[in-house]
Formats: structure tokens, sequence, C-alpha cells
């Protein structure tokens, strides 16, 4: 192995050094995206179904849609 590495040329070292460099980069990129995924906040959202609940039966809220939402026809595009 120590052999080869003394052949080689600086065409190849470049080429290695280049590569190296691109492996290091991919890396920092993806340690930034699991930080940020780990983030607090950056899940799925949880729904207290009990505080909706009350507010539904308290009359907060309306267990129905919107009196102005319909389902579309076919015909409305």
């Amino acid at each position: 192995m120590l052999n080869l590495i003394r052949h080689w040329q600086q065409r190849e070292a470049r080429f290695l050094a280049l590569l190296a460099l691109t492996l290091l980069i991919i890396g920092l990129y993806l340690q930034q995206g699991l930080m940020l995924a780990a983030r607090e906040g950056s899940g799925y959202r949880v729904i207290d179904t009990e505080a909706l609940q009350r507010r539904i039966d308290i009359g907060e809220l309306r267990d129905h849609e919107a009196q102005w939402y319909h389902p579309t026809r076919p015909d409305e595009e």
C-alpha cells in the first residue's frame, strides 16, 4: 500500500483531497439537518383531545364543519 501511495501523482492526490472535502461537507450538512430535526417542536403535533372535547362541550367550538364549507361539485373548479 505504501508503495502505491509513493507513486501517486499530484492529480490523484488532488482528486482524493477533493473527494475527502466533498464527504466532509456532506457529513456536516447531514449533521445540521439531524440537529434541526431533533429540535423541540419540530415533530408531529400532539393534540390534547380532552381539552378539545371540553371546548366543544361548553360551546366554544362546534363539532361540525363551518357553515361556509361545502364539498365541491364536479362543475366547480
